[in-house]
């Protein structure tokens, strides 16, 4: 009667102090992995790291586009480095309010959600002043180094530990009382300062990921003329019943001397333009869903095209394919994707690994027309969009109330500039080198990750024979 099913026995006298009896929290997966880390030495976590969590009170209301940065449990996704996030701000007042320095964070914390998405990890890198919200952790190392804590959480043995203590009805969570029963193994100094200098080493290479996406959007406006350009701040300015009645918008804002200032700046150079609806085809967006599995076709919301790449770590699964949602947003390697609403304007181009996935209703789809495949490339035109120069030509056409958004017309009346060839090649290599080196610091954290599972299953020694033919290759 019971074949196929998987049961659990559990003497009363091994319970854990909360006496959980939820078949959950025994379930295979779990309770091999508490076996396998009760074959090594381990410390729990509240002797190796104070633990806390973030601001609890309403601020929300202080949102601004700059300060201080406040991080939010989606912030982590995705983002080993909390810098990487693209976090809100708050005014430094509002950080240096009694109730916020509980929250304040230092370099070499770990940052972990509790609530919603549980188990997603990020470490505080650098000494800039920040704070976060209490849907995170705060884990600070007392006798244990940040990196490799950091890096054990993120592995399988870390995050069985986390998933099987979450606990809740409506909404799961991991509770900061539970965190004494989650086990840290501890090896060697000479291991896990292993492990610390791949992490240290990742983060070396993704900041000369960052520096070589800069070198490129510097090199960019340079050629197009904006490199010192400041945007002008009239205290008034007028126009005509003609052009607000032409243009159907009634917003001042609409009508700012800066974005007329920078296309004159662009047109001073000489450079050809184009009207970006007669270079690429139709412009369409993508599809609508809820409903989220846990495997399935990876679907790209807005938060997932940052930086001029789509992320696919951080995207959601949906129970559907391109050929079965009945719309023709299948998409192509050269393609380009711009966000559209809420965080709008974002834009990446489509890499082979991102051809098979489903773009959201909030993201629009480019596709060259035939004749500019050839003489305009997709990653500067991406590059393009998110400079500022593509980023004030957006925001003058953005309109709404709680959520602005562009629209296919609006998009399609962007200028473009058509910069040689040569000089479109030179940005493309940049961008280039910032998505190699970006893989590169991915590997080395997937290897460190690895490496600190081997060590577990089959001891140190084999743990670092593996971290060590990756730093020999």
């Amino acid at each position: 009667m019971l074949e196929g099913l998987e049961a659990t026995e559990i003497r009363l006298s091994e319970l854990e102090r909360t006496l959980r009896i939820d078949a959950e929290f025994f379930g295979k997966p779990f309770l091999d992995a508490v076996k396998c880390l009760g074959m090594n030495k381990t410390e729990v976590l509240t002797n190796v790291a104070a633990i806390s969590d973030g601001n609890h009170f309403s601020i929300s209301d202080e949102f601004q586009d700059d300060g201080v940065p406040y991080y939010r449990g989606q912030d982590v996704t995705g983002h080993f480095f909390i810098e990487q996030a693209q976090p809100r701000f708050i005014p430094h007042h509002a950080f240096s309010q009694p109730h916020m320095t509980r929250s304040h964070l230092r370099k070499g914390d770990a940052l972990l959600s509790i609530v919603g998405t549980i188990g997603e990890l990020g470490l505080v890198s650098s000494d800039v002043e920040a704070t976060c919200s209490c849907k995170l952790a705060i884990l600070r190392p007392r006798k244990i180094m940040a990196g490799y804590l950091a890096i054990f959480l993120k592995s399988r043995y870390g995050q069985d530990q986390i998933h099987r203590l979450k606990r809740g009805a409506v909404q799961m969570g991991l509770l900061l009382e539970d965190m004494d029963q989650l086990h840290i193994p501890r090896f060697s100094d000479e291991f896990e300062r292993g492990v610390e200098e791949s992490v240290k080493s990742a983060q070396e290479t993704l900041n000369l990921s960052v520096q070589r996406y800069g070198e490129a959007e510097q090199t960019l406006l340079r050629a197009l003329g904006l490199e010192n350009w400041q945007p002008p701040e009239p205290l008034t300015y007028e126009r005509t019943a003609k052009e607000v009645l032409e243009t159907e918008r009634f917003d001042a804002e609409h009508y700012h001397p800066k974005y007329d200032d920078l296309l004159k700046c662009v047109v001073a150079t000489g450079i050809e333009t184009r009207r970006l609806d007669k270079i690429v085809l139709p412009i369409k967006n993508g599809f609508d869903c809820r409903d989220f599995v846990d495997e399935g076709t990876s679907y790209i919301r807005v938060g997932d095209v940052k930086h001029g790449r789509i992320n696919l770590d951080s995207a959601l699964k949906i129970p559907l394919t391109t050929a079965s949602i009945g719309k023709d947003i299948e998409l192509q390697l050269g393609d380009v994707l711009f966000t559209r609403k809420g965080s709008f304007g974002n834009a990446a181009p489509v890499c082979e690994e991102a051809k098979d996935v489903i773009i959201s209703s909030e993201i629009m789809l480019l596709r060259r027309r035939k004749e500019y495949r050839q003489n305009l490339l997709p990653e500067y035109l991406a590059l393009f969009f998110n400079s500022v120069a593509g980023n004030l030509q957006a925001e003058k056409w953005a309109h709404g109330v709680a959520f602005y958004s562009v629209t296919q017309d609006d998009l399609g009346g962007l200028i473009i500039p058509l910069l040689p060839l040569p000089e479109q090649e030179k940005l493309s290599e940049l961008m280039e080198q910032s998505e190699t080196a970006r893989k590169e610091a991915h590997s080395l954290l997937e290897r460190a990750k690895r490496a600190v599972e081997i060590a577990i299953e089959e001891g140190e020694a084999a743990g670092v024979a593996y971290l060590n033919r990756g730093v020999a290759g």
